[in-house]
């Protein structure tokens, strides 16, 4: 084989490769502070990513081409020694140079691209309002509260300045592209204020998104739509799964956003600051996976579903708590039924003393009880079951000590006994339950914050 014919492959081969990369990025650096970075590929939120590439800064030029087509989305380059992520946005097609230098990357920066240019001068804006978002967060810090309405006014100042840069850029930016998209969406986000009471504010926020659409999946903003759009509705079970269903229903189940808007939704569900979130989350597993005909689930993940599902029934078809009768501190048994007739109600409490939640949850909830205990003159014990089986007696023993939890109390350990275990759906803590002097049922996996609501229902209700 000659060395015209040798050449003339290489040559095809290349322009081969080069005709069929979906995008190319090149990227120059100089004098930077990283030896390498990451290129990823965003996906529904700011935590999770598609691993693209990595490139080796050092070598003052990189070249990524990618062979497949692509949805176009976010991606950001991560810089792992100065933790610092610098976003661009990428199409199919696109052919994107950058020049990166010293440690200042976002100030440094220079591309061939009008929209990446747009974003990086939106990066940079966001960058100088930072000091708002550290002003909020160390009032929270401090202890402050603030509802949604005091939130949206403390952020006002900010959020008017993204939104008027925001809709400058888009007027540069084709409207079928992810970029647009992406500021689209930032911008309807921070132009709402969720209100329980205002109706069609919420039903023209949701409606104004196309929340199944490819682009906007491979962006950091649909799990905050979906968080703001539910945070319309009242914390109680029948008003969020009206939510979730119209979400659901705009949603193609074959399409790429439907399981991670489906897995948002499910951990949503889960939320003990709903009032009945089991009857909740039930009707979720029952019509989105057990009804659902379009099998969008990996098998072995559907099957658990279903397993949690049986399980669920058998919890929210229960109007009569199932007997506990265990050992307590002492080796002395202990029964659930009998400890709740002396008391007008009697919250379970199922915890792990290695849970750094626990330790938080446990004494704020009874600090709670003993308020609204004076406030609704109510008597109220608490039967306190030990949910790890691998916890030492001693260990057990100290956290009720440390945490004073010795008024009105019980303390037993579950142990292996995986039948209560089932029968309370009893695989995560802490969780609490609310039943009366007969055993039935008041609430079930309640939280601190809907407590009082709770026993101010379970008061005015006609017995």
């Amino acid at each position: 084989m000659n060395i015209k014919r040798i050449a003339l492959i290489i040559f095809l081969s290349y322009l081969f490769k080069t005709s069929n990369a979906q995008f190319e990025l090149k990227i120059k650096s100089n004098h930077t502070h990283d030896s390498i970075a990451y290129l990823r590929g965003v996906v529904f939120d700011d935590k999770n990513f598609i691993p693209k590439d990595t490139l080796a800064l050092y070598k003052g030029l990189n070249t990524v081409k990618n062979s497949k087509a692509i949805v176009g989305g976010i991606y950001f380059l991560y810089f792992p020694k100065s933790k610092k992520k610098l976003f661009l946005t990428l199409e199919n097609n696109d052919k994107i140079s950058l020049s990166i230098s010293d440690a200042d990357y976002l100030n440094t920066i220079q591309s061939n691209s009008i929209k990446n240019d747009s974003f990086f001068a939106y990066q940079r804006l966001e960058a100088s309002l930072s000091n708002i978002d550290s002003s909020y967060e160390l009032q929270i810090k401090q202890g402050k509260k603030f509802n949604l309405a005091q939130k949206a006014a403390f952020f006002e100042s900010k959020n008017m300045q993204l939104i008027t840069a925001r809709s400058a850029m888009m007027k540069t930016i084709k409207s079928t592209s992810a970029l647009y998209l992406y500021f689209d969406a930032l911008n309807k986000l921070d132009a709402s204020v969720p209100n329980k009471r205002k109706f069609e504010e919420r039903f023209n926020f949701i409606q104004a998104l196309d929340i199944g659409a490819p682009k906007l999946l491979f962006t950091p903003v649909l799990r905050p739509i979906i968080t703001e759009y539910l945070s319309y509705y009242p914390l109680q079970a029948d008003s969020i799964v009206k939510g979730v269903d119209s979400i659901m229903i705009r949603l193609d189940c074959k399409g790429k956003s439907y399981p991670y808007i489906f897995d948002q939704l499910s951990k949503i569900l889960k939320n003990r600051e709903i009032q009945n979130n089991t009857n909740a989350y039930f009707y979720f597993i029952n019509k989105y996976v057990k009804e659902n005909k379009c099998k969008f689930l990996d098998p072995k993940l559907e099957k658990q579903f279903l397993e949690e599902l049986n399980q669920l029934k058998q919890l929210t078809a229960q109007d009569t708590s199932v007997n506990i009768i265990l050992k307590d501190t002492a080796g002395v048994n202990q029964n659930l039924h009998d400890f709740a007739k002396s008391y007008d109600l009697t919250v379970i409490t199922f915890f792990d003393p290695t849970c750094e939640h626990c330790k938080v949850e446990l004494p704020r909830m009874d600090s709670t009880i003993k308020l609204l205990e004076k406030q609704l003159v109510l008597t109220i014990g608490k039967f306190t079951i030990c949910n790890d089986m691998g916890t030492q007696p001693a260990f057990w023993k100290s956290f009720i000590t440390e945490h004073h939890l010795d008024y009105n109390y019980v303390h037993v350990s579950l142990g292996t006994n995986n039948e209560i275990r089932k029968a309370y759906d009893a695989y995560t803590n802490p969780l609490f339950y609310i039943i009366d002097k007969n055993g039935k049922f008041i609430s079930k996996k309640l939280s601190v914050n809907t407590l009082k609501k709770t026993l101010i229902a379970y008061i005015q209700s006609p017995k």
